[in-house]
């Protein structure tokens, strides 16, 4: 069984189309939003999720994160009218199954389908070829969750554990557990450098204005 999340009804019954010529037979659930994504991961036995990054409001990246923190080892196949490195990067380091373009032909959407299908991974060719424009701070940055850069971005405007808290509507001590990872994947010794870090790469978190106000 194979799950499509997107929030366009057109594209989800387009993809469907495309699945159905590789495999006929599949049975093929839609979800509009994350939250009728997960519960169709819960109720069903769901072998692939093809997955969007932008679901309006939402985040692709949002159920991706949900599925990783389930520990839940469905195939993930990314297709995504975003061709950004930064993306791409969260999305391998979330552990994506193939990330493609929505402007791919429909063959390379179908030979990702049997990629996938024998436990291999595929991305786009063109993406692969400009990771090296990267640079290592910004290959940093994308092992961060959401949530951490979320907290990186409030470390960076001076507020204490409480009040990034308080802020994101989580405990202290979960606060504290983000920053601790915050410094172990950006390879940094304290709140100073996460500061100067986040400062540097101001641009690249990409955060929503209301964690900086």
């Amino acid at each position: 069984m194979i799950l499509v999340l997107d929030d366009h009804p057109i594209a989800r019954q387009g993809l469907e189309a495309i699945i159905h010529m590789y495999k006929p037979e599949e049975e093929i659930l839609q979800a509009g939003n994350v939250s009728e994504a997960i519960d169709y991961m819960k109720e069903s036995n769901i072998d692939m999720v093809f997955v969007d990054i932008n679901l309006g409001k939402e985040s692709g990246f949002d159920f991706l994160e949900w599925m990783k923190r389930k520990h839940i080892d469905t195939k993930t196949f990314m297709i995504t009218s975003s061709s950004d490195e930064n993306d791409f990067l969260y999305a391998k380091s979330l552990g994506v199954d193939a990330y493609l373009l929505k402007d791919a032909f429909i063959d390379d959407i179908v030979y990702g389908l049997k990629v996938v299908g024998r436990g291999e991974k595929f991305y786009s060719a063109a993406l692969i070829e400009s990771i090296g424009d990267l640079s290592d701070e910004e290959k940093l940055l994308n092992t961060l969750t959401k949530r951490e850069k979320e907290v990186l971005c409030l470390l960076n405007n001076g507020y204490s554990n409480m009040t990034i808290s308080k802020k994101l509507f989580i405990s202290e001590g979960t606060v504290k557990k983000h920053i601790s990872n915050i410094l172990s994947k950006l390879e940094l010794e304290n709140r100073v450098e996460a500061i100067l870090f986040a400062n540097r790469n101001r641009a690249k978190l990409k955060l929503s204005m209301k964690f900086s106000s």
